[in-house]
């Protein structure tokens, strides 16, 4: 941004300069001996002349100081509200994204109104603008209602002719009103930092601003009454021009054309271009097309004495801007509005002819957020013929663009003529004083017109110079009052959100940790429920599948039906029969294979069951539960498997009962023991006969053996081979391998589900963790920004507090009662 302020024109301390008829330092000598109110004795020695001039001086030494003391508090109020301004902006970059109050907050319940009506509760003014402004009527347009909320921060933003600006911030994310208010916090902070330096300056800059034609450059010369700006009937002020009193240019009367002002130095002659005053026209005029220079600064002597003289005025150090006309360049204009905030005085130049133009009344509209008061200049007011009309017209055009101005229209709005004015040309001197206007002999209307100048060139003086707290510290004043009630309105906008944000998290997070306790106490009831049915039915498997193979075993051979075919395929019977027995154990084993898909199916939905709040459950396939096979059996078929030499069962009993036979015989036919039979028998036949005998006998004892063996083949392959398997079976461990293969496969199963239900669970509680850590961080985020907030609006609110004692609407008149009471 281009700056006015140049190292020359920007003192810390106000300049002090001998008048004719006394100095200020001799009432400054007064003042410290405490003698501000002449005693009689001095009333009476002091000329007249300089008894008026005394309280002049006087009353101009009191207002300086309390100008200087109120700057005081400003530049503080000013510091604190940018102190608050950047704390603001670092919350909303960093923990608490602003929300932009373009909708009203709802008004308290009317269940409160009794308890509000009977017990009044005491609030500062602040808080009640504040609430006011934020609690719009329910019957209020949504523009009305936006238009309504802030004034110095408002952003303004419209999408084409028909979207209103509630649309587009409708349209916004929050992080994108965030970053646009972040901006405007910023924007405003340098404001307010250019407010600082503008108070801190004892210098006062006045500009001089207008619609084309409106007469800008001819009243600036009139005001001077000397010709420096050049007036045309063509508008030719293209460029800003500054123009200060020949003392700010050690009393050389020069224009100096600036290229760069942020870079202008006066003492540097390499920053701008030294023009003559004969090419100032063409320098003007020219400029608009080639854009060489950005300002002119032009220093002129003012040949009037202190008393009379604007620039040369002897306490403050005055720049005169003339600028281009507003309806000109959108560019230039747009430049206008920016840089009206280094200024301290607006003096707005208006034709009584054509009244306000649509950018004039922008432009006021704009100047009135910071500037309480304007001096409005009607020029040409010569012109018209209804001069009353048009005075209540352009009267009613300020109360609409700045109530203050015209509050005070005696003393800011001017009907002036400036063209009646005389003067200064060619070096010649002019007295066009306005105490000599009645020894010009002139026509009634140009006396009438050269004295409503004069009365606006005193009131101008008057607000510049006397009362500067109105002039150069009221626009600071009104425009921190709408900044201080913008923060309000925006902090607490935001606190209301902050705090239903904290009471929702706040439901929320209790919500959250009822619902936390419950799933961990659910996991734990689940899992113990999901191991125990687990460990249930997997023993229950196991024993089924045991009892059942070991009664298999037991049992094998019992039921065999295989066909014999005689001892020629007693072979093929002997593999048939331990097929046969082998698979009588087989579907047994796939027997307690079914079981236990069974009970594990039946486990599984339990336990599914358990989890199905939690989301999709596992599935898990048991058909190819048992793919797989179990441990092989391989018996095989031997010789000694068809001859069962044991002297047991079926074979032992018989060959018993032969033996038990003959002896029966014997001993009844003899009537002695076998012994004596047997001895008698030996001694009859002879021992070589019995001997011969002998071998016969066992041969047919031994085919009678043979032939019982082959008859009962059939029965001894059938135990022989069921023992064989039994005896493998037990070898092999057969029982306990395929029960622990079934009871394992069925374990898996189960234990897939349940350690999926374990990882739901997990999971879920990993969720509400997550959930109630986010929610802890979301209250714990909103309750820091209430606190912040409340801490913010009663920062702020003392700012307001302090600029209401400040602005006093009662002081317009400080000064005229200042000058009578002495």
């Amino acid at each position: 941004m281009t700056s006015f302020m140049s190292p020359q024109s920007s003192k810390n301390q106000q300049k002090f300069s001998p008048s004719e008829n006394g100095s200020l330092r001799d009432i400054a000598h007064i003042k410290a001996d405490n003698s501000l109110t002449p005693s009689s004795s001095q009333k009476f020695s002091l000329p007249p002349t300089e008894y008026k001039n005394f309280n002049i001086h006087n009353g101009m030494l009191k207002c300086s100081q309390d100008y200087a003391q109120k700057s005081k508090i400003l530049i503080g109020l000013l510091e604190d509200t940018c102190s608050i301004l950047k704390q603001v902006s670092e919350t909303n970059k960093q923990r608490w994204d602003l929300h932009y109050p373009f909708i009203g907050i709802k008004s308290p319940h009317r269940i409160h109104r009794s308890i509000i009506d009977s017990t009044p509760i005491q609030t500062s003014k602040f808080k009640q603008n504040v609430h006011d402004r934020l609690h719009t009527p329910a019957d209020m347009s949504s523009s009305q209602e936006f238009n309504s909320k802030l004034n110095v921060l408002k952003l303004d933003l419209k999408r084409g002719d028909t979207s209103s600006a509630e649309t587009v911030f409708e349209d916004l994310d929050k992080s994108a009103i965030a970053t646009l208010l972040d901006r405007r916090l910023n924007q405003t902070a340098k404001r307010c930092e250019s407010l600082h330096a503008r108070i801190s300056d004892t210098s006062s800059k006045v500009l001089v601003a207008g619609d084309v034609n409106a007469g800008k450059s001819t009243f600036v010369n009139a005001l001077l009454r000397k010709e420096v700006m050049p007036v045309d009937q063509q508008p030719c002020t293209t460029l800003f021009c500054e123009v200060l009193d020949v003392q700010e240019n050690d009393g050389i009367e020069q224009i100096h054309a600036i290229k760069d002002i942020a870079s202008y130095k006066r003492t540097d002659s390499s920053t701008y271009t030294v023009i003559e005053w004969k090419e100032l026209y063409d320098t003007i005029v020219n400029n608009e097309e080639s854009g060489e220079y950005t300002q002119l600064k032009i220093y002129t002597k003012d040949r009037r004495n202190a008393q009379e003289s604007l620039l040369h005025n002897g306490v403050v150090d005055i720049a005169l801007i003339d600028c281009p006309g507003l309806n000109r360049d959108t560019l230039k204009t747009t430049a206008l509005f920016a840089r009206q905030e280094e200024i301290d005085v607006i003096i707005f130049v208006v034709s009584a002819e054509n009244h306000f133009t649509l950018s004039a009344k922008e432009f006021l509209s704009n100047a009135s957020k910071e500037k309480a008061y304007l001096f409005i200049v009607v020029n040409r007011f010569d012109n018209i013929r209804h001069k009353e009309k048009c005075r209540r017209a352009i009267l009613e055009q300020i109360k609409e663009v700045s109530p203050r101005t015209h509050e005070h229209a005696k003393d800011l709005v001017h009907f002036v003529t400036s063209t009646s004015i005389k003067i200064e040309k060619d070096g010649d001197n002019v007295d066009n004083t306005p105490h000599n206007f009645n020894a010009i002999d002139q026509i009634d209307n140009d006396a009438k017109n050269i004295k409503d100048f004069s009365n606006l060139e005193e009131s101008l003086r008057t607000f510049v110079l006397k009362k500067r707290s109105k002039s150069k510290l009221a626009p600071a004043q009104h425009y921190l009052d709408n900044l201080v009630t913008d923060i309000g309105i925006l902090i607490e906008f935001n606190r209301n959100i902050a705090q239903k944000e904290n009471d929702k998290a706040n439901m929320e997070l209790k919500e959250a940790e009822r619902a936390y306790d419950k799933l961990v106490s659910d996991q734990k009831s689940a899992v113990a429920t999901a191991e125990k049915t687990e460990t249930s039915v997997c023993e229950e498997i196991q024993n089924f599948t045991r009892n059942s193979l070991e009664k298999a075993i037991e049992n094998v051979g019992k039921n065999v039906s295989c066909e014999f075919n005689g001892l020629l395929y007693i072979w093929g019977y002997a593999n048939d029969l331990r097929d046969s027995m082998l698979d009588d154990i087989q579907k047994e084993v796939v027997a307690s294979e079914e079981n236990a898909k069974n009970k594990t199916a039946q486990c599984i939905k339990l336990i599914q069951d358990l989890g199905k709040d939690l989301g999709v459950v596992k599935q898990v396939n048991l058909d190819r539960m048992y793919t797989k096979p179990g441990m092989s059996i391989s018996v095989d078929i031997e010789i000694s498997d068809f001859i069962e030499f044991d002297l047991n069962e079926k074979f032992s009993e018989g060959l018993g009962f032969a033996s038990l036979a003959g002896g029966a015989v014997m001993c009844a036919a003899t009537r002695l023991d076998a012994l004596s039979c047997l001895w008698k028998l030996t001694g009859f036949v002879g021992f070589n006969n019995m001997r011969r005998l002998a071998l016969p006998l066992v041969g047919l004892a031994g085919i009678g053996i043979i032939t019982y063996v082959l008859i009962d083949a059939k029965h001894v392959i059938s135990r022989k081979v069921a023992r064989k398997i039994r005896s493998h079976l037990k070898r092999s461990d057969y029982v306990n391998f395929e029960t622990n293969r079934i009871v394992r496969q069925g374990r898996k199963k189960i234990r897939k589900v349940s350690d999926n239900l374990r990882d739901q669970f997990r999971k879920a509680v990993e969720e509400e963790e997550k959930k109630q850590f986010a929610q802890r961080i979301s209250y714990k985020k909103s309750e820091e920004a209430v606190k912040f907030f409340k801490k913010i609006f009663s920062q702020t609110e003392q700012v307001a507090e302090c600029l209401e004692d400040l602005l006093d609407n009662n002081e317009w008149e400080d000064y005229e009662e200042t000058l009578v009471s002495n």
